[in-house]
């Protein structure tokens, strides 16, 4: 899925419903063609993720908020305690269902999962219910098994953890990540802080950085620590970074329009 078709997924579950010309307004702010947004919607909407009760309005389904709830629980993981056990998920598709395979195996590694072999992923955390969910939607919950547990023998260990996830690309990209955050990035938002205005211009700021926080979320595995080496900047950088996206939300004036997409990074 597209960084934009998630970010609309988030705007449109912030406010239970929202006008296409309200989501036109923010985007064309992000120097985004109108017609852009509205495919996008039209694309989300024919896959099932929103609806229009209304002509012109959208509001997320069930399968929308779905997938909304299983971005955001990824960067819950963040400091978690790990019980050492593994959730392994297995699964043979035959060609002739190519796509469905390819599908799953999309969401495995979106969720965080490596590829220990052909048709097996494994994950320190337990997503079973998520796997169980995509499996019954590519209807090929049959051809799937999933296990809990510890490693009797080739507990992975680090060399093998670089292997199965991409750690030292990750870490270059979280140092380049908050490098700009602390400079380019707050260069902008400085003076926003001082004068938010009707508040559109740091929801702006706050979408930006909101989306790259997306992108990191899906993109890292947020592994534990026992299986990270000392010099890993993800977590760190990753809380920095939220912290930040929380200090948008609350300078955001509170009777500005924008204010409703951002309430569940506030505190009142």
């Amino acid at each position: 899925m597209l960084s934009l078709d998630k970010q609309l997924l988030f705007l449109v579950s912030s406010a239970g419903g929202i006008e296409v010309k309200r989501l036109v307004e923010i985007y064309e702010a992000r120097e985004v063609d109108h017609q852009v947004v509205r495919n996008a919607l039209l694309r989300l909407k024919k896959d099932g993720y929103l609806r229009s009760s209304e002509r012109s309005k959208y509001e997320i389904t069930e399968q929308g908020l779905d997938f909304i709830t299983a971005i955001n629980q990824k960067s819950l993981l963040l400091g978690r305690a790990w019980d050492g056990q593994w959730l392994t998920v297995m699964f043979e598709v035959p060609e002739s269902e190519r796509k469905k395979r390819d599908a799953l195996r999309g969401d495995l590694l979106q969720l965080g999962f490596g590829a220990l072999h052909k048709g097996v992923y494994i994950s320190p955390w337990d997503y079973a219910d998520e796997v169980i969910r995509f499996a019954k939607q590519y209807e090929i919950e049959e051809r799937l098994t999933i296990m809990r547990g510890v490693f009797v023998t080739r507990q992975p260990q680090p060399d093998l953890v670089k292997r199965l996830w991409p750690i030292d690309e990750l870490n270059h990209v979280y140092r380049a990540k908050i490098e700009w955050y602390r400079t380019a990035f707050a260069s902008t938002v400085t003076p926003l802080l001082r004068d938010p205005a009707d508040g559109l211009a740091l929801f702006v700021r706050f979408l930006e950085l909101g989306e790259l926080l997306a992108n990191l979320s899906l993109n890292d595995p947020m592994l534990p620590a026992e299986l990270l080496d000392e010099d890993w900047l993800g977590k760190s950088s990753f809380e920095e970074m939220q912290q930040g996206l929380s200090q948008l939300a609350e300078a955001i004036p509170a009777d500005s329009p924008y204010r409703t997409f951002v309430h569940r990074f506030t505190q009142a």
